[in-house]
């Protein structure tokens, strides 16, 4: 079995960085437009909308709870308010289209001054993308497989992840113009370390981020 050594976080159609704070990357979601965020102005993100800062050395402010603080780059769904917290000309962001057919959608949790608690729903996971809950806490990159429960009593606290819908994912493949049976399957998938194949051909192999470096 031949085995890949890989510095970055595989998942569906996405290469993150193990460094998040300085690999930009781009979701599999039709592009719509950019959106200014600048200093002090409040831009509310629509329905069904995604925004995307890609920018690594600004800091968003996240309006909508208590004006925190997030390190981008940074994804933040639709219903949250945000600023820009240091440019006076405004650095711009990617906004994208989602819907109930994607299978790649923003997760959203804003907790209050009574317990709460949500669960990943089955067939599903959410890649942790920012996260101040401090009776969890979660990190960066960590990832809450389907049945995981959260809870929270935090007032103004926040929790924004990406869920992944395995099913609409295997059901985007089947259109595809691939021979899976033929192509070979890379697994375990998501890993941070090493990658398998199922075959014992031989390939020559080469990977690039998404900024083209090898």
């Amino acid at each position: 079995m031949k085995k890949l050594f890989l510095i970055f976080f595989v998942l569906p159609l996405i290469n993150y960085s193990q460094n998040y704070q300085q690999q930009n990357f781009l979701l599999p979601l039709e592009i719509t437009g950019t959106q200014l965020i600048q200093e002090g102005v409040n831009y509310t993100i629509s329905e069904n909308t995604i925004l995307h800062m890609m920018d690594r050395y600004g800091t968003i402010q996240y309006v909508t709870n208590n004006y925190q603080n997030l390190e981008c780059p940074c994804i933040i769904g639709p219903g949250n308010t945000v600023a820009h917290a240091y440019s006076n000309n405004g650095v711009n962001g990617i906004l994208y289209y989602f819907d109930e057919n994607s299978y790649v959608k923003p997760i959203t949790i804003n907790s209050g001054d009574s317990w709460n608690t949500w669960v990943v729903p089955e067939n599903k996971f959410w890649y942790v993308l920012h996260s101040n809950f401090y009776t969890e806490k979660f990190e960066k990159g960590d990832i809450l497989w389907a049945g995981r429960e959260i809870g929270s009593n935090e007032n103004n606290n926040y929790f924004l992840a990406i869920e992944y819908d395995i099913l609409a994912y295997n059901s985007s493949l089947s259109i595809s113009s691939v021979d899976l049976k033929e192509a070979p399957i890379l697994f375990p998938n998501p890993t941070n370390s090493q990658l398998s194949f199922n075959s014992n051909h031989n390939y020559k192999i080469e990977v690039f981020d998404l900024s083209g470096i090898k």
